[in-house]
């Protein structure tokens, strides 16, 4: 890549950085208004729209004409009007469907609007668009639902809606459409779609935007004291399997975590043998040598194991210190491994992980306030809120947020301050996260598109620990959704993006949701 990464971070990137990530609410009326007046003023607005757009895109719309079919027989007739915009990395989509029985009863009208494509393939004048929209009837909204649009030979286009997400309202077949050929197929001079209505969707194009993800808990020690951590990567296989079996939840391999600097890493003390209990190996409880609030504390645990000699009575260590006094004492033989574990501190003597106080989530939900809906100790368990965001390919994933290497951007982010963990922002260790500063509004951290990651879980450069690159649209009226890395890499080479490394190291695991 061509484009430059500073190593440093800016007074002025620091202010965009360190702010509380508030998101705003981005509206969609200028197209559901639209919808409401009818396929005569959405046909008239979406020629003004699009003049605005500049957007080299291809441009469709049409009329929706199909007869839904019940074992066999007419069940529904449906009409309408649809309008598709496409390129080769985003597209919108919205569609007026009118019903009415076979037998004259029944009439009803939906709107689908609110398309987030997750996958474009062209050949040709022939698209398949996979996403998800928002089917609107009487008011009441269903959203997330998985959606097809394919256009075959610029001619004809067919939608195919899940039968599972509306209990089969649009039947197990699929609605089909005729492509106008009263326009240009390519209508970025024409105007048409939405100034106002495809932005305005991309401000909202994507759903689910933040979910309740609960984790396991896992007990241990500190100083005498109890904690409760999670554990969420490993950088050995075998370990990640095993860790995934004991807790019940994915421990994913992280390669990555192998290159961690010994400056980002604590030590934690796992027993394989002695006294049965909860442990990860079936013995006592794991013992850290350190809490959030500590100087030497990090999530990156580099495993040690402790093995009670024989004919030594075996107790539970509360501490490191113990452990290490058995050990000169010749009771107990510590194994130091290379292995390192992300074990990310939710509960401890004397403080916690910040619990937002507004529990609620939507779209919209500010980044900041807090990244936990709630700890239980006695069911050990706990509720993040789970992210959503981009993996390398365009594929959605959702992480958390459990501790940053900066103390502003922990506070702002309700986060553990986790100062060691820095050490890995050049290294190996970490991975890629591109956060966009400008052009589309939308759910990521500060306000604008969702963030891309660099690596995903499986690939080996996969690591929870992520470098901030802040992303910059040079025009934000030029900007684009992007997707995937290569997306980014080419609009960074192309001089449309610029793109900074932020300073910062979050710590942001992956998780299933």
């Amino acid at each position: 890549m061509n484009y430059s990464k500073k190593l440093t971070l800016s007074a002025g990137m620091a202010a965009i950085l360190l702010s509380a990530f508030a998101l705003p609410t981005a509206a969609f009326a200028q197209s559901d208004s639209m919808m409401e007046k009818g396929d005569g003023a959405m046909m008239k607005n979406e020629g003004k729209m699009m003049e605005k757009s500049g957007h080299a895109s291809k441009a469709l719309r049409g009329k929706i004409s199909s007869v839904q079919l019940e074992s066999g027989q007419s069940r529904w007739i449906q009409s309408g009007i649809w309008v598709l915009r496409a390129s080769e990395d985003s597209a919108s989509f919205i569609a007026r469907i009118n019903m009415v029985g076979a037998d004259g009863t029944s009439a009803h009208t939906h709107t689908i609007s609110r398309f987030a494509a997750e996958d474009i393939a062209n050949e040709g004048d022939n698209y398949t668009i996979t996403g998800t929209a928002t089917v609107t009837t009487s008011g009441e909204q269903a959203k997330d639902v998985p959606l097809t649009i394919s256009v075959m030979n610029r001619e004809l286009v067919s939608l195919e809606i899940d039968p599972a997400a509306l209990d089969g309202h649009f039947g197990q077949g699929v609605i089909y459409g005729i492509v106008s050929q009263s326009k240009s197929a390519s209508m970025a001079k024409d105007g048409a779609m939405m100034e106002k209505g495809d932005n305005a969707m991309m401000e909202q194009k994507l759903a689910r935007t933040n979910v309740p993800v609960t984790l396991p808990l896992t007990r241990g020690f500190v100083n005498g004291s109890e904690v409760f951590y999670i554990s969420t990567e490993a950088s050995d296989k075998g370990l990640a399997d095993h860790l995934t079996n004991v807790t019940g939840s994915r421990v994913a391999y992280s390669p990555a975590l192998a290159a961690a600097p010994p400056g980002s890493l604590a030590n934690i003390y796992a027993f394989s043998n002695g006294i049965a209990g909860p442990g990860p190996l079936g013995f006592q409880p794991n013992v850290a040598d350190s809490q959030p609030g500590d100087a030497k504390y990090s999530p990156l645990w580099r495993i040690n194991t402790v093995e009670w000699q024989t004919g030594k009575a075996p107790r539970e260590l509360r501490s490191e210190q113990e452990v290490l006094d058995a050990s000169l004492a010749g009771k107990v033989k510590i194994t130091f491994t290379d292995m390192v574990v992300n074990c990310p501190f939710v509960q401890w003597e004397g403080g916690s992980l910040q619990v937002r106080q507004d529990k609620e989530l939507a779209d919209d939900t500010a980044y900041g306030g807090g990244q936990v809906l709630s700890i239980d100790t006695a069911r050990m368990q706990v509720t993040f809120v789970g992210h959503r965001g981009f993996a390398p390919d365009g594929s959605t994933i959702y992480y958390i947020a459990t501790d940053a290497s900066v103390k502003e951007v922990a506070d702002a982010l309700g986060v553990v301050h986790a100062a060691r963990t820095g050490s890995a922002l050049a290294t190996g260790a970490a991975s890629d996260l591109w956060v966009f500063t400008n052009g589309i509004k939308g759910t990521g951290p500060m306000g604008f598109q969702a963030s891309v990651a660099g690596s995903d879980v499986s690939d080996d450069a996969y690591s929870p620990l992520w470098r901030i690159l802040a992303t910059t649209w040079s025009d934000a009226g030029k900007a684009r959704f992007l997707t995937t890395s290569s997306q980014i890499s080419a609009a960074g080479e192309s001089g449309m993006l610029s793109i900074e490394i932020a300073g910062a190291v979050v710590n942001c695991p992956f998780v299933e949701a």
